[in-house]
């Protein structure tokens, strides 16, 4: 089977036509900028895993992380221990962070040292999620091109129609939109790719199939991977976890500290489960589609191409739609955490006089407008999973060390903050232009932009820490309020 029948589409036009419902339904609860941001505070227990969960999962850790372990092998399965920890390690502060108020990256910078560095890391934030959102629905692009062009949808036909959903929903609902459709798209996810596709191929090939896969799953077809790539992504993805600014506002947006707190580990828990998944199938992919790269121009495409060829009619909808769930839940969190940012950190800040109903106005229009450029980023890009390591680095490289300074070292200063982010933020987006170019196994951008900026971090502040002006650190108290 090489392409959908129309019971198949009919499910996925159900399921995009339900999202749009949420929007809807949840806009008719949104009174001001805290409904609209936090969902009121109210998230218990289901809908925060399930938001959790669904912003968790996307692209590169589904379609892009298969397409890895389809060129390097079983030892991709490694790659989501970076991303695990970070989740780990977040609950643990979750509760304690929600008690001091902050959700925004740009408001703890402001707090701690003052104008300047808050503007910079937005702009990198502005960056990584017109990179996050328009990653997703690169995906979604690949999907439609991996069913063979049917009924006359084309890849960019495809990306514009699911983003202009995704940017609807999320206009019209804002947080409690995006937990409600994250629910209901982690629900069809996991139990569409996460169970009926593994065991339908598992059962539905021979053994002679399956044994071709498993002698390939040492190596891959790309060959061995580079430990120095692999640490990489490790520190990338704990990094960014603990500067998530899609986990701040769900720390903030949970009825209370310990729904957050058990929340992320139940999220951690689910994720890893989810790499071994799609690992698994990437590795099968190896010995059922020989001819990936050449068919279909990514490896990325591997899981698309498997539900289409290996499904019947009905399960390819319901695991199309599942994989779409994937991307659109990714993608909503980045077009909503632009908005609320956006919103509160630069025309609230610079505006306090700004009505409630105006601070709407622009998050919406913020919303839309990082829509639209994630649109035409997707329609100019490719290769989901290193283009969304791109992303993170650069955002990790602009955050995160003056964030847990922030946080942790009472002798930070503004000076040494903004230096340190500008200059690792330049390093970083240097050395991998750099690297389009000349291939050094051993420079990995991301580790050598932290080591600058730790470096930075220290030296600057050192140089410039007067204790009689010196900001106090922004303490975690205890507790799980």
């Amino acid at each position: 089977m090489d392409s959908i029948s129309w019971v198949d589409i009919g499910i996925i036009l159900v399921y995009l036509a339900g999202m749009v419902a949420v929007g809807i339904w949840t806009s008719r609860k949104i009174k001001n900028m805290e409904d609209y941001s936090l969902a009121s505070k109210s998230l218990g227990y289901v809908v925060m895993i399930g938001t959790l969960v669904g912003a968790a999962i996307g692209a590169a850790s589904t379609m892009g992380k298969a397409g890895k372990a389809y060129e390097f092998g079983i030892i991709f399965i490694t790659a989501g221990f970076g991303y695990i920890a970070g989740l780990i390690v977040f609950g643990l502060l979750s509760g304690k962070l929600r008690q001091l108020g902050i959700w925004t990256i740009p408001e703890a910078l402001y707090k701690r040292y003052g104008k300047g560095i808050n503007l910079a890391c937005g702009a990198a934030m502005f960056i990584t999620v017109i990179a996050l959102f328009g990653g997703q629905i690169i995906g979604i692009g690949l999907i439609f091109t991996a069913v063979g062009q049917s009924f006359g949808l084309t890849y960019s036909t495809s990306i514009i129609l699911a983003g202009a959903i995704m940017i609807l929903y999320t206009v019209l609902g804002g947080l409690l939109a995006v937990a409600y459709t994250d629910l209901i798209q982690t629900v069809i996810m996991l139990v569409s790719i996460g169970v009926i596709l593994p065991i339908f191929i598992l059962a539905s090939n021979s053994g002679a199939a399956l044994a071709g896969a498993w002698q390939a799953a040492a190596t891959g077809t790309g060959g061995s991977i580079s430990p120095v790539y692999l640490v990489s992504i490790w520190i990338i993805d704990f990094c960014f976890c603990l500067v998530d600014p899609g986990l701040w506002q769900r720390a903030n947006a949970a009825g209370s500290g310990k729904i957050i707190k058990n929340s992320m580990f139940v999220t951690a828990g689910v994720y890893m489960y989810w790499s071994v998944v799609v690992v698994l199938l990437g590795i099968l992919g190896i010995a059922l589609l020989p001819q990936i790269t050449s068919t279909y121009g990514s490896t990325d495409a591997v899981i698309p191409v498997m539900i289409v060829k290996f499904l019947p009619p009905g399960l390819v909808g319901l695991c199309l739609a599942g994989l779409m769930a994937v991307m659109m839940s990714t993608a909503s969190v980045a077009l909503l955490i632009s908005g609320t940012t956006i919103a509160n950190d630069l025309i609230k800040a610079t505006r306090p006089q700004t009505s409630e109903k105006k601070l709407l106005l622009w998050a919406k229009a913020v919303i839309v407008l990082v829509g639209a450029l994630g649109i035409v980023f997707a329609l100019v890009m490719r290769g989901i999973f290193d283009i969304l390591l791109l992303a993170f680095a650069v955002y990790v490289s602009a955050v995160f060390i003056p964030a847990m300074a922030a946080f942790f070292w009472k002798k930070a200063t503004r000076q040494g903050a903004v230096v340190s982010s500008i200059v690792s933020t330049a390093v970083c987006v240097g050395l991998y232009v750099v690297k389009q170019f000349i291939e050094v196994a051993w420079m990995e951008p991301i580790v050598i932009s932290l080591a600058v900026s730790l470096l930075l971090m220290w030296a600057v502040s050192k140089a410039t820490y007067k204790p009689e002006s010196a900001t106090p650190k922004l303490i975690l108290a205890g507790g799980n309020q």
